[in-house]
């Protein structure tokens, strides 16, 4: 009796045992820590072991996909300039807090290609030109198991499903009762109702936002029927995953093995290094380059003193303030904000006598 009883249970828990997915939104960020979409993020998040890297797609001028949530540079790089009017070798002059510029999708493919990390991916702009680039990409470097692909609109995502069916598709917010052409639902918020309807119709159920441990927690009980969370925690939510009995991982909480990897890393002193190898230990990333060294993260150029500094909170305004498209207040928006009004805000930079806040893309004030 007792091995049916058995039996029973592993049949109710294993799609959560072998499906819950950890999706590293933007990298591990930790809403600021590390900037969002480097290679400190995404590094930490492959280290992890993460199911997916989420990515934000934006295309140049000169039709380069570039990971960035923003199509303005103002927030992350702190200059206002627009990517989609940029050809890719003068965006690639600005730096984020970490002293990365932007990178091209075709860089991160080529970074992680001899890992087991997938991709969740969001074209921002949903042109045909833009869609068709992705999937020549996913095609050219055989990523086609190794994609999800996510919009807000359903018309991008039928055209992804026109050119190739076999790509697994999320439809981000919205109606729950989604098109059968999609696996994925993704939103902001649980709703019991949308996780028992898509329970009961074979898709799956994604929550993005979900930062805390008590959140983790909660969402990652199979009674909730939630399948992932997309977190820009995910190391913290690796670690509530491995000690949790029913999601059992297969790495150590404290020592991540290492992880195969393709790319440069650039010295304190501006010297360009091949790193091959990287693994996580106590918190702190260690690179190998070749023979035989190891480099922690501490050794590499991290940091970008000029550029804004990610970091979310709110402010109140103590009087009438005006908005500008940047950090050093040289252009003026048509947009006023009252005294006493409370925002919240995505970044701050610090100048003499006064600090920045942004309040989401190329929205600055001052306090």
């Amino acid at each position: 009796m007792n091995k049916y009883i058995l039996v029973g249970f592993f049949i109710l828990i294993f799609p959560f045992t072998c499906g819950f997915l950890n999706i590293a939104h933007r990298g591990d960020n930790e809403q600021g820590k590390f900037a969002e979409h480097s290679w400190v993020a995404y590094d930490r998040a492959v280290c992890a072991k993460v199911d997916y890297l989420e990515l934000d797609l934006q295309q140049t001028a000169d039709h380069v996909l570039v990971v960035s949530h923003d199509e303005n540079l103002s927030r992350v790089f702190g200059i206002d300039k627009s990517i989609a009017n940029l050809p890719y070798r003068d965006l690639i002059t600005y730096e984020n807090q970490n002293g990365e510029s932007i990178h091209r999708l075709v860089d991160v493919f080529k970074r992680y290609q001899s890992s087991n990390v997938k991709f969740m991916i969001e074209p921002k702009d949903n042109s045909d030109n833009d869609i068709n680039n992705l999937l020549s990409l996913i095609k050219k470097y055989h990523l086609q198991n190794r994609v999800l692909l996510e919009s807000f609109s359903e018309l991008a995502l039928l055209k992804i499903h026109k050119s190739d069916p076999q790509i697994p598709l999320t439809q981000l917010a919205g109606d729950f009762k989604i098109s059968p052409m999609l696996q994925y639902y993704a939103n902001n918020f649980y709703a019991k109702k949308a996780a028992d309807y898509l329970g009961e119709h074979n898709k799956k159920y994604l929550l993005w936002g979900i930062d805390t441990e008590t959140q983790m927690k909660k969402y990652s009980r199979p009674e909730e029927n939630v399948s992932g969370i997309l977190t820009d925690y995910p190391v913290k939510l690796a670690t509530i995953l491995h000690e949790n009995n029913v999601f059992k991982r297969y790495y150590e909480a404290a020592a991540y093995p290492s992880e195969s990897i393709s790319g440069y890393m650039y010295l304190k002193n501006g010297k360009k290094v091949y790193v091959d190898q990287v693994k996580m230990k106590d918190n702190q990333l260690f690179y190998h380059v070749k023979p035989n060294i190891w480099i922690s993260y501490d050794n590499l150029k991290n940091s970008n003193k000029f550029a804004p500094k990610a970091q979310v909170g709110k402010i109140k305004l103590e009087h009438d303030v005006q908005v500008y498209t940047d950090p050093a207040f040289e252009k003026k928006t048509e947009k006023k904000l009252r005294k006493d009004s409370a925002w919240n805000y995505f970044a701050v930079k610090k100048m003499p006598g006064k600090t920045a806040y942004n309040l989401g893309g190329a929205q600055w004030v001052s306090q």
